[in-house]
């Protein structure tokens, strides 16, 4: 139907299908704003594609993919059976990797390329849960030529930020991206020059203070187990990053990534 839409109602389309796992959660002024349009607009575009009002087509949105938001997100269970958890936290995972996806911005995602393919040093910080992905991603970014470090305790990311300089890149892994040792450091970097980069949740308060955010907007409950599909997440954003880097460093970066492979298959005894 995009043909048949007003401009204004075209770009509610293109917005609600770049946010379709978002949009079921969202309040009519949340979706007007991210369109950019009014709220009647909005409400008019649901009305042209046959529904009442945006209440109806929340629950049309969510009946069209064939499951509702809870059996998305459905929460482990100690009397599940190991079937049931199995399907749960894979189902989880694809769910959270698919919103995960939709949010995501192409042209972001090419400026932090951009920026880490010219670092002189990239340190990756992150710590409980992140520091695992910090160390993940470093051993990802150095096969591209590029001097990289992890850095997982808060002490160390504090010491770090505040020698950092210009042409450097502190790059912070944060869930929730609400510690107050991981906003100090992205401010100290910022100070001294640095490129601040964050994986982690939009509108968070590292989000906000980071010059690029790569937004992984995930609702797994982790009080009680180990974040397991927004770990996923966090990890495949950084396989897209690392390819864009490398497509970014052009052909000095593909001779590293090829050096770094073809050593390995000579015999080293």
């Amino acid at each position: 139907m995009m043909e048949q839409f007003s401009p204004a109602e075209r770009r509610v389309a293109e917005w609600l299908l770049q946010h379709r796992f978002d949009a079921t959660r969202m309040k009519l002024a949340v979706v007007a704003d991210g369109a950019g349009v009014s709220e009647p607009t909005v409400v008019r575009f649901c009305r042209r594609i046959g529904c009442s009002g945006y209440s109806d087509f929340r629950l049309r949105w969510v009946a069209g993919r064939g499951q509702s938001t809870e059996s998305v997100h459905a929460v482990v269970d100690a009397a599940d059976t190991a079937a049931t958890v199995v399907r749960k936290v894979f189902d989880t995972g694809i769910s959270e990797l698919q919103r995960v996806r939709n949010g995501l911005n192409a042209d972001h995602l090419n400026n932090a390329a951009r920026s880490l393919s010219t670092a002189t040093r990239i340190l990756f910080a992150g710590v409980g849960a992140s520091a695992v992905v910090a160390l993940d991603a470093t051993n990802k970014f150095f096969r591209l030529g590029l001097a990289c470090t992890a850095l997982t305790d808060e002490p160390t990311i504090l010491q770090a930020a505040a020698t950092c300089g210009p042409q450097q890149v502190l790059f912070v892994i944060s869930k929730g991206g609400q510690g107050e040792a991981l906003q100090q450091a992205m401010a100290a970097a910022a100070a001294c020059g640095a490129t601040t980069m964050a994986l982690t949740a939009p509108g968070s308060p590292l989000a906000r203070l980071a010059r690029h955010t790569l937004p992984v907007d995930t609702t797994e409950d982790t009080a009680l187990y180990t974040p397991m599909s927004s770990r996923l997440a966090q990890l495949a954003v950084l396989d897209a990053l690392q390819v864009c880097t490398a497509m970014a460093g052009g052909e000095q970066a593909r001779r590293h990534l090829e050096a770094s492979k073809s050593i390995l298959k000579h015999d080293l005894r």
